[in-house]
């Protein structure tokens, strides 16, 4: 459709045309045919009329090169060309809003039918922020986001200050949502399945009980505590900690009070208020059952107070970035709604959380930890932190100084866009980072329910049990794998007859990060809990059953075990003829076995050497894959951990299959 022609001065980043009729509308995509370049994309910024005609301002996006890259002209357009409306096909080529394989479907570009995706990769590496006024829809918007990041299988976790999120577990219902579901093409969907909800069940029962750990180094302790101690009382602290070998609030305080410091007791008070807190525990919440493939986590916080509030979230994201950055959980991406509670410009203060969250904003896309920031008052969010978000999507704001927070924090932010923040209607989002100029995208409509002021999301997983699955699954799923080094294609190729089926097989695994003389990893197969030492053969090693065994022939078999070859005399105790009784026991029950020349052994059977010689150097990786078979996992990761403590040092689990191929009927491993 002719728009109109250009009209005046031209540079390379701007026009203006004279417009024919009334067809054209602010922020409307237009193409130009370049005499070098063929046809450009721009877009109309502004309209002005007066009594005679209708002038449109725009702005040039760029053009297509060979390489697949949107370049700028280096040549004005000639005035008299002919402007055109854009053809949707044309805008999707250019500026790449249809891709569908690693993108999040967030709606439709405003007044077109052409999808917007963001790019997930992009958004776990750079992070985003949803940004708006209150009732503008900012959660509404954030939620349609998490959705999508469920739909691939990201593990989720949130911290939801007032308990809103709840909601998602449930489809949408709302009568007049579901009849504009067909111009998204989506369909309502609850998410009860993908959720796992953590808090304080006096409030409500049916969360999950939340404990952080109560061990901590020196620093966190002092950071944690209410008030800002002197001198005397940080020194009465750190004597007490000198004779700890495992720091936590119970033993410090013990410690402490047999300092004869006067100033003690105001160190006691200060250690005490924060062990009543009821919080910490020596059986905390195992973190890496917070965070895994296709589930959200959210931490409730509701009923707990902005001090407590700013513990928990210091000590879950502490503890996270520091396990993810060694390996021990998967990539994750942490949303803080009401982030700027959490994390405040300092002009407004600093909470216990402050220092973490700018960490992981800077320092988290080096380890796959994304982040996404969700504030009513961008204005009040720490410049730190809001600056490091790429991607922002920006609803309907009006106050001056979030306007302008957003404008700092915002690169390609131009005047135009400015004050468009204002005039923005609800449901339509200003995203950046896409191209360099905002788009305006219609925000698709929700699957699940809404819950009011806080962020829903999430797909459904396709049936992520452990059962047994016959049937190939139609669409690849995204999981923990240890894929073989040996692929299909080899298989065909090394196979003396011809193979017309080759089977993908999942066995259940769980990787330990173990800690003795060296830190090495462990792969550990939940069917039968063996120790896999070739992934190729699934040659393995067992460590033997403590259960079955009494207190004092453990003692002694732990004893056996420092021993390469021993004689009953080797062995530490004064009543040889005890110790001999528990090692006839040991040696009737197969752990122990004779030499040739009648010295006693360790059999070798079970795995009790030094475990780093079975250490696994393989690496999880997240993948796409689409399987027939997963096998039944008979071992939980819980019951391998705590076998294991029994024989090392294990300072966390990560979950994960083993792949394998079963050729015409032939069994998987």
């Amino acid at each position: 459709m002719l728009l109109g022609r250009i009209t005046g001065r031209t540079t390379t980043i701007g026009f203006n045309f004279i417009v024919d009729g009334d067809c054209a509308k602010k922020f409307d995509f237009i193409q130009v045919l370049h005499k070098e370049h063929g046809y450009v994309l721009c877009q109309i910024v502004e309209l002005v009329r007066d009594s005679d005609k209708t002038i449109a301002q725009c702005n040039i996006l760029g053009f297509k090169d060979s390489t697949g890259q949107i370049k700028q002209i280096r040549s004005p357009f000639i005035p008299g060309t002919e402007v055109l409306l854009a053809q949707e096909t044309f805008i999707a080529q250019v500026i790449k809003l249809d891709s569908v394989k690693d993108g999040a479907y967030i709606g439709l570009l405003e007044g077109k039918s052409i999808p917007v995706y963001l790019d997930l990769k992009k958004l776990l590496t750079k992070h985003i922020a949803v940004l708006a006024k209150t009732g503008a829809g900012k959660s509404y918007t954030a939620g349609v986001l998490l959705e999508e990041i469920m739909e691939k299988e990201i593990p989720l976790l949130i911290i939801d200050p007032h308990g809103e999120y709840s909601q998602m577990k449930n489809p949408n219902e709302n009568e007049e949502e579901l009849k504009l579901m067909a111009k998204f093409n989506i369909k309502p969907k609850g998410f009860v399945k993908k959720i796992v909800e953590y808090g304080n069940t006096d409030i409500n029962p049916n969360l999950k009980q939340l404990k952080i750990s109560n061990e901590f180094s020196p620093r966190e302790l002092i950071h944690l505590l209410p008030a800002k101690l002197t001198a005397t009382q940080k020194s009465i602290i750190y004597s007490a900690l000198k004779n700890l070998e495992k720091v936590d609030l119970k033993s410090l305080i013990s410690n402490i009070e047999a300092d004869e410091n006067q100033s003690k007791y105001t160190v006691i008070n200060t250690l005490t208020w924060l062990m009543n807190l009821s919080i910490f525990s020596d059986n905390p919440t195992p973190l890496n059952d917070m965070v895994k493939p296709g589930r959200c986590s959210i931490i409730n916080l509701k009923g707990y107070n902005p001090e407590l509030s700013e513990i928990v979230v210091f000590k879950i994201l502490k503890d996270l970035f520091e396990m993810r950055k060694k390996g021990y959980v998967p990539p994750f991406f942490a949303v803080i709604e009401e982030a700027h509670n959490f994390c405040p410009e300092r002009n407004f203060g600093e909470t216990k959380c402050s220092a973490i969250l700018r960490t992981i904003a800077s320092e988290g896309r080096k380890f796959g930890l994304g982040l996404a920031i969700i504030s009513q008052r961008p204005a009040r969010v720490d410049n730190n932190v809001l600056s490091q978000c790429n991607t922002q999507i920006i609803l309907k704001v009006s106050n001056p100084a979030d306007i302008k927070a957003i404008a700092k924090s915002v690169e390609g932010m131009n005047k135009q866009s400015e004050e468009e923040m204002v005039n923005l209607p609800i449901g339509t989002a200003m995203v950046t980072g896409v191209v360099d100029m905002p788009l305006f995208v219609n925000v698709r409509i929700r699957k699940s329910q809404h819950g009011g002021s806080t962020i829903d999301m999430f797909k459904e997983l396709d049936d992520k049990d452990l059962s047994d699955k016959r049937t190939p699954y139609s669409e690849e799923t995204v999981l923990p794998i240890i894929p073989p080094r040996i692929k299909k294609k080899d298989i065909k190729l090394m196979s003396e007859k011809p193979v017309e089926k080759i089977d993908t097989i999942l066995i259940p695994a769980v990787m330990l990060f173990c800690k003795g003389k060296t830190e090495f990893k462990l792969l550990v197969e939940l069917v039968n809990g063996e120790i896999i030492i070739n992934i190729d053969t699934l040659e393995s090693v067992k460590l033997p059953e403590l259960e079955k065994l009494t207190p004092n022939e453990i003692a002694l078999l732990r004893e056996c075990y420092k021993k390469q070859e021993f004689i009953l005399e080797d062995l530490s105790g004064s009543e040889l003829f005890r110790v001999q009784n528990y090692l006839n026991m040991l040696f009737s029950k197969g752990y122990i076995i004779k030499s040739p020349n009648n010295k006693f052994k360790i059999n070798e059977k079970f795995a009790l050497k030094d475990l780093s010689n079975y250490a696994s150097y393989e690496d999880i990786s997240m993948s796409k894959i689409s399987f027939e078979e997963r096998v039944t996992a008979k071992l939980s990761i819980n019951d391998i951990k705590e076998h294991f403590l029994k024989f090392v040092k294990v300072d966390a689990a990560q979950e994960c299959y083993i792949v394998r191929f079963r050729t015409d009927g032939g069994n998987g491993r």
